[in-house]
């Protein structure tokens, strides 16, 4: 904030005075421009702003001025990334964006936009109040530019080619402006370039618009040639009786108008496209539009469609942009009918709307890839860093401050959802329909963003926000496998990875088993622990029908001691991968989950390291679910009559407070002692080594105790010595039985 104190005395050294420098908008007054002072010792200069002192009404406010000379903030050096300063044509929400972007690399980006307050003002470098489409205006604006790009197609072609001829620098090219601006021409230039399309004619008079009724049959879809976006300027004939008020929907036949034949897509998706100064191209990854009431509602990414679909798309994108002069990002949106064949329906020369959701998902958004593109800057990778993600526009439901009421409230939700990022687009009016806003949710599946999704436009909270998603799936045949398949569960538990264990079973429950293979990846599970007996054919069957890595656990049956287990596992026909344990080791089967989930989950990989209870599975031979203290009940020479519950309660007391018999919060604990060495000492004792620094002594009179069944209690002492920074520390706890 700046102030001033208002004073009838010259100030003795004066930094700046009213005429030159240039303020940001923060309010609706007059346009105030202040600058640096070249030679501070005129007179006329300091009596000049001994009267604006006496003013001191400033105003923070983008320059409506187009014509001063005076200093200039894009005179002053420029450090960063690139040197250029980038014009943007168009000041609405994807200039926003292209300058928010710009400020990570400190790139400044001036605007022009006739609104004083559009949504890019108030970060952009500079904005010059003035029409993007108004030849005069354009030429002077380019005259601040380094380089000269658009957020809106909607711009004047013809002046963008005057400036391209007087050596400015214009990115995309003006030849594609002109191309991408009339729609006719654009599916001209595709087919042309044998582009894949949908039938097109042009129409000129009712006539012609039956002819074409005819050719292509109905409903029969008309479109405007220009200044059609967000559904404006289709409409939908679906006979030859409305066709006249189709025509008459769309402004006339004077407006320009074309009909396209009815294309009957399943999906429509849409592949951003970054074509770079040196022509090289690199292709975001392609995602799923969906649309409420022509306008775009949700982008879902990646989109949920065969590989080999995703190339045909992604083919079409990189074909058309490469038929297109200059640089930046293009969207290139595209319909997939029935019998699998991919249709460009039109391509946008600029950041879009199916692309929002690469802030938050890409390692490259779009927007700072455009500024790459049209900077001859390296091109990022386009790649996803996150496994899914959907994108929400926020669309005005009412006009005005209900409408604005309502958008908040939805915002209030978004921010209770994890992954949720809201983009605000600060634009002063609200109105129906309008975008105002959007909200990205990244996460580990699609399943579970759109549960998110689903979870935020419900006025009310649901239980889905705050529900753990299991990482990993355990399932089994039969519950008779279930002892052997709870160690997995212990391990996962231990190193706090979420799971689900579940009975699924390849031949009494075919149907469950074919629903939950076919689902887990959409429902977050990023790994399979399958156990099996006998013919074992879980593992292999659910293998079939996931891309989700399975690992098999061979359960030892009655018959074969687990052999045929095992050898059905690993004899998993090519193109069908199963990895596999020991016979009974379902401890390394969680153990290996655990380290194939820590390759993209360092916090896993750092617990990994930290608590590897390695050292813990030698004791751990015996089936049940707390075989550390069988194993201690043994050393302790218990062999009848076994209350392996009061040591459990007794190892509780030692390990500081457990909340109960077979808590796996002990487990956890004891796998971060780290349990090494056992020895019986001479008189009787045993002492337990835990790690260097910690041992547990645990005297003979408790040993005893477990070899009768005769009544009574009498106080038993349990010794836990340690030895830290090289102090002897001992602490005793008597316990009755």
């Amino acid at each position: 904030m700046l102030l001033l104190q208002q004073t009838t005395l010259a100030p003795k050294f004066l930094l700046f005075s009213k005429s030159d420098f240039s303020f940001k908008p923060c309010s609706s007054s007059l346009s105030t421009r202040l600058s640096f002072m070249d030679k501070y010792t005129k007179s006329s200069s300091l009596k000049q702003s001994q009267k604006q002192f006496q003013s001191p009404i400033l105003a923070c406010q983008a320059s409506t001025d187009t014509h001063d000379t005076s200093f200039r903030k894009d005179d002053l050096p420029v450090h960063g990334v690139s040197e250029v300063i980038v014009g943007v044509l168009g000041g609405g929400q994807l200039g926003r964006m292209l300058c928010q972007a710009a400020s990570e690399m400190a790139i400044k980006v001036i605007v022009l936009d006739p609104l004083t307050n559009c949504p890019a003002s108030a970060i952009a470098y500079d904005h010059m109040v003035g029409s993007f489409d108004d030849s005069a205006t354009v030429q002077e604006f380019a005259k601040r530019c380094g380089v000269l790009t658009v957020e809106i197609e909607h711009v004047d072609a013809a002046t963008m080619e005057k400036l391209e001829q007087q050596g400015v620098d214009c990115q995309p090219k003006a030849s594609t402006i002109r191309i991408i601006q009339d729609k006719y021409l654009q599916k001209v230039h595709f087919s042309r370039h044998g582009i894949p399309l949908p039938d097109f004619m042009q129409i000129d008079d009712l006539e012609g618009a039956k002819r074409a009724g005819d050719l292509f049959g109905y409903p029969l879809m008309l479109k405007s040639k220009r200044l059609a976006y967000d559904g404006r300027g289709n409409a939908v004939a679906k006979s030859e009786g409305e066709l006249s008020s189709a025509v008459n929907a769309l402004g006339g036949f004077d407006r320009g108008l074309y009909v396209e034949k009815w294309t009957p897509f399943v999906k429509e998706l849409a592949v951003i496209v970054a074509r770079g100064r040196d022509n090289s191209i690199s292709c975001y990854p392609a995602v799923e539009t969906i649309h409420k009431e022509n306008i775009c509602d949700v982008v879902k990414a990646p989109a949920d469609i065969p590989w080999k679909i995703r190339k045909l798309a992604t083919d079409a994108a990189h074909k058309a942009v490469s038929s297109l002069e200059g640089a930046g990002v293009f969207a290139v949106e595209l319909f997939l009918t029935k019998d699998g064949q991919i249709l460009l329906n039109e391509v946008a020369p600029r950041p879009h709307n199916s692309g929002h959701h690469t802030i938050e998902s890409c390692y490259t958004s779009q927007f700072e890839q455009h500024l790459r593109a049209v900077l001859g800057l390296p091109l990022g990778d386009p790649s996803m860093k996150t496994p899914a993600a959907i994108m929400y526009n926020l669309l005005g439901e009412d006009e005005g401050e209900p409408g604005f009421h309502l958008a908040h409230q939805l915002i209030g939700r978004a921010l209770n959802i994890q992954g949720a990022s809201v983009h605000w687009y600060d634009k002063p009016e609200m109105r129906k329909q309008r975008k105002m806003g959007h909200i990205t949710i990244a996460g580990p599946s699609m399943g579970i963003v759109e549960a998110q999704l689903k979870s935020m436009l419900k006025e009310e909270g649901s239980e889905s926000q705050t529900a753990v998603t299991p990482r990993v799936g355990i399932i089994m045949g039969s519950d008779s496998d279930l002892p052997i398949m709870k160690d997995a569960a212990r391990i996962l538990t231990v190193f706090g990875v979420p799971h689900e264990v579940r009975i699924v079973s390849a031949h009494r429950t075919p149907e469950m088993m074919f629903s939950y293979a076919l689902s887990a990846q959409d429902q977050g599970i990023q790994i399979i622990i399958a156990g099996a007996g006998g013919a074992a054919h879980l593992p292999g069957m659910v293998a079939s029908l996931t891309p989700l890595p399975v690992i098999g656990v061979p359960v030892r049956a009655s018959a074969l001691d687990g052999m045929d287990s095992l050898l059905s596992i690993v004899q998993m026909p090519r193109g069908v991968p199963v990895a596999t344990v020991a016979i009974n080791n379902a401890t390394n089967a969680g153990l290996l989950a655990v380290r194939m989930l820590g390759v993209g989950d360092t916090d896993l990989l750092a617990r990994d390291a930290m608590e590897n209870p390695s050292s813990l599975l030698e004791a751990v031979t015996v089936t049940g679910q707390l075989r550390f203290f069988y194993q201690l009940c043994f050393l302790f020479g218990a062999r009848s009559s076994l209350d392996f519950v009061k040591i459990y309660e007794i190892l509780c007391s030692i390990l500081n407070g457990f909340d109960g018999p077979f808590s796996m919060p002990l487990w956890k604990t004891a796998a971060r002692y780290g349990a090494t060495k056992f020895d019986r000492l001479k008189d009787g004792a045993t002492m337990l080594a835990l790690t260097s620094n910690y041992s547990l002594r645990i005297p003979s009179s408790l040993v005893k105790i477990f070899d009768t069944d005769a009544g009574g209690s009498k106080p038993i002492a349990i010794t836990f010595s340690s030895r830290i920074h090289g102090r002897d520390l001992c602490c005793e706890w008597q316990v009755n039985h």
